[in-house]
């Protein structure tokens, strides 16, 4: 067992917890309060696809949005305006109900609704989504439509959100990854789909050179350094060092960029390892020694970014998302990686920026 102290415990998990509001969440969370807003006016309930890659930050998105509403009570017969839920792992239009029954507290959610038909279970969710004053359904996860289910099968459900959608006045956001959007392609959820959002990776580089014959050439993109920046200082103001940790010189924040790739998750997880160095160096922040001890600690196996002179490193960044082959014949060939770029050394994008290595 590690050992911490009850202070440093109690700033691990504030840490944990902690989560950052960038302009891209903002808007985000915009659409969701409009689409609530859309069903005080009782028109027809539009839908929201949001998609991104593992660790790009959907599910603490989710749950950070839920903390505005939270419940003083946890009561079948209390009220619920956010009903957060996921296709379930045997995704079918019974099992999708039946989750939807239990993760809104309902008794009805239990064994005896496996009884019943989906019709009868379609009306008792909308009963349910009405006594608890719903305003927003969403739903993790949506990718598993795509992977574990025929087009007939999404028909089917994609006809049981209309339903419930359109009886209990409550608009859908779908989240999941990107190959998500192949649901957008299918005509019974185009058009109930009117909006759509991708939430991405940080990136650090942008394209200046790109044909048929030759390689991509790149440079730094400032404006998003900066965003990327905003990120990692938002995270060590969120560590509880009495003086917040500086990562974001160029010599920490280039080699946190190649740890993480962009991936938020990956980032946040890493700085956590990090305070748990520290702490067990009796240390009160961290700084690039720490975060070299802590790469060399979780990644014995791969060259330590943090013991790179700029100019000799190596960075890679996302390319293209993960996509869906739809005419794949095995399993295995249907879903396609994200595709990240070769190595791009350092020392040129900085001298083409006008900083020194």
């Amino acid at each position: 067992m590690f050992d911490v102290t009850p202070l440093q415990r109690k700033q691990l998990m504030e840490y944990e917890s902690s989560f950052i509001e960038y302009p891209e969440i903002t808007e985000i969370y915009s659409i969701f309060d409009q689409l609530r807003f859309n069903q005080s006016l009782g028109g027809e309930p539009e839908s929201f696809l949001l998609t991104g890659e593992t660790g790009s930050g959907k599910t603490a998105l989710i749950n950070n949005y839920l903390k505005r509403f939270e419940r003083s009570s946890s009561s079948s017969w209390s009220t619920q305006t956010v009903l957060s839920t996921r296709i379930p792992s045997r995704v079918n239009e019974q099992s999708t109900l039946n989750k939807f029954l239990v993760d809104l507290n309902s008794k009805s959610g239990g064994r005896s609704t496996r009884r019943r038909n989906e019709i009868a279970l379609g009306e008792c969710v909308v009963r349910h989504l009405k006594r608890k004053s719903v305003e927003l359904i969403i739903v993790n996860e949506v990718q598993e439509l795509v992977e574990f289910s025929t087009a007939e099968e999404r028909q089917v459900i994609a006809n049981t959100f209309k339903y419930i959608s359109e009886e209990a006045g409550v608009s859908f956001v779908l989240v999941g990854l990107p190959y998500a959007n192949v649901l957008a392609e299918e005509p019974q959820w185009n058009s109930r789909l009117s909006w759509r959002r991708g939430l991405n990776y940080f990136k650090l580089l942008k394209i200046i050179k790109a044909t048929k014959t030759t390689s991509a050439k790149y440079e730094i993109d400032l404006e998003q350094k900066k965003h990327f920046a905003q990120f990692v200082a938002g995270l060590s103001k969120r560590m509880g060092y009495q003086k917040a940790p500086r990562l974001t010189s160029n010599d920490i924040l280039y080699p946190l960029f190649a740890v993480c790739n962009g991936e938020c998750r990956k980032l946040k997880h890493f700085l956590k390892d990090a305070m748990l160095i520290s702490f067990k160096e009796g240390r009160d922040t961290i700084d690039s020694g720490v975060l070299e001890r802590t790469f060399t600690f979780k990644f014995p196996h791969l060259d330590n970014p943090f013991t790179f002179n700029l100019s000799s490193l190596k960075v890679h960044q996302l390319e293209a998302s993960s996509t869906y082959n739809t005419f794949a014949i095995s399993a295995e060939d249907k879903i396609l990686p994200p595709r990240f770029s070769d190595a791009i050394p350092l020392n040129l994008l900085l001298s083409k920026s006008g900083f020194k290595a």
